[in-house]
């Protein structure tokens, strides 16, 4: 868990300043822009495949492998001048971005229990949400001194952090695990048995439905309150902020929570308060209104992560869970592709608010999904 919080501290100490940093390299913003595209799409392609390589090489292994990859991807945007540079560089770096996190959350999910798998979920994604919160925060204080070159060079020394801990720290229960495992159901027939469970087909619709609505927000909302709204920089941060806060609170109580009365519960709750916070967005443009809906916002972003992972979990065999997370991964991303092609298109047609309301009903539509999903957790 601690690995993973060096993982995702890698890319969110740059990330603020991420785009600022390539464009001052000379690249356009449509450069830019095919850039972000290709960083998204590859890693899509790449999860399932990767998945049955990494239950090969073994689990632990794979997971300094892709440290080491990071970090190395990381002072490689260092040298990197031109767009074609970037491109590869860009290209690098989907690699660990695709195999990583399946890797990692495997690996706890089995550690765990099969009775504690909500609670084990929660812990893991709260260490993943402590990357998210501290990786801004550093790079807000840091990035005066340091500088662009300075902060990316500090981004590519964290990853040997995790390093250590794999290598010194990781228990030997895993470890003995990952070298005697050996996957006997090919790459092929797993995706045939993940897209024969029907629950698991309704869990990728909610979670497809949730990742297309975050994608309009994310693309659209900071442009609505600075535009529209007239709300500072420094304002629309704190926003984000509470958001990412009330993420993290979450994610740990809701595991243990999901435990006890079911993964199910705890998705209604989440998706129907996502309704109401798309809906306080579209129709509200005070601060304090919108910050309760960025509150409830995070509270359901992190309570349905970890209970639909549980839930996943819950559902496929232990020979199959490293792709079947790399699969519903997958399913985030394609929600995440097709919410950002179309936040440009519903911009010529439509007002924030109504937008913002399609985004509601984007989450509305996971509730009687949840409600066909019939096998007990």
């Amino acid at each position: 868990m601690f690995t993973a919080t060096t993982f995702v501290l890698n890319f969110t100490l740059t990330q603020p300043i991420y785009s600022l940093y390539l464009t001052q390299k000379g690249i356009t913003v449509v450069q830019l822009g095919i850039l972000l595209s290709v960083q998204s799409f590859i890693p899509l392609v790449l999860r399932i495949p990767l998945s049955g390589l990494i239950e090969k090489i073994g689990r632990i292994r794979s997971m300094i492998i892709s440290l080491i990859l990071c970090g190395i991807g990381t002072l490689l945007f260092i040298p990197a001048r031109s767009y074609t540079q970037l491109m590869l560089v860009v290209i690098f770096n989907t690699i660990p971005a695709s195999s990583f996190n399946q890797t990692a959350m495997s690996t706890v999910s089995d550690a765990a229990p099969q009775q504690r798998q909500g609670d084990a979920m929660g812990r893991y994604l709260t260490f993943l949400g402590l990357g998210m919160l501290l990786g801004p925060a550093l790079c807000s204080w840091l990035v005066g001194p340091l500088g662009y070159t300075g902060l990316f060079l500090l981004s590519g020394a964290v990853p040997v952090i995790g390093i250590t801990l794999l290598v010194f720290k990781a228990p030997e229960n895993i470890r003995e695990r990952v070298k005697t495992e050996t996957p006997t159901i090919s790459t092929a027939e797993s995706i045939k048995m993940i897209l024969r469970n029907r629950n698991i087909v309704l869990l990728s619709y909610c979670r497809a439905s949730f990742s297309t609505a975050q994608s309009i927000f994310l693309a659209l909302f900071s442009i609505y309150a600075a535009n529209q709204l007239g709300f500072s920089d420094s304002t629309i941060a704190l926003l984000f902020t509470i958001r990412g806060f009330a993420n993290t609170l979450a994610r740990f109580p809701a595991g243990t929570i999901s435990d006890r009365i079911g993964r199910r519960p705890l998705m209604y709750a989440a998706f129907s308060l996502l309704v109401v916070s798309f809906g306080i967005m579209a129709y509200s443009g005070s601060f304090t209104m919108l910050a309760v809906a960025m509150a409830l916002y995070g509270l359901c972003w992190g309570t349905r992560a970890v209970s639909e992972w549980a839930f996943l979990t819950d559902l496929v065999e232990p020979e199959i869970k490293t792709i079947s997370i790399s699969y519903l991964s997958s399913v985030f991303s394609l929600g995440s592709t097709l919410g950002s092609v179309a936040s440009g298109a519903l911009t010529v047609f439509l007002p924030y608010s109504t937008i913002f309301l399609i985004g509601a009903a984007l989450n509305l539509g996971a509730i009687p999904a949840i409600y066909a999903m019939r096998k007990k957790s």
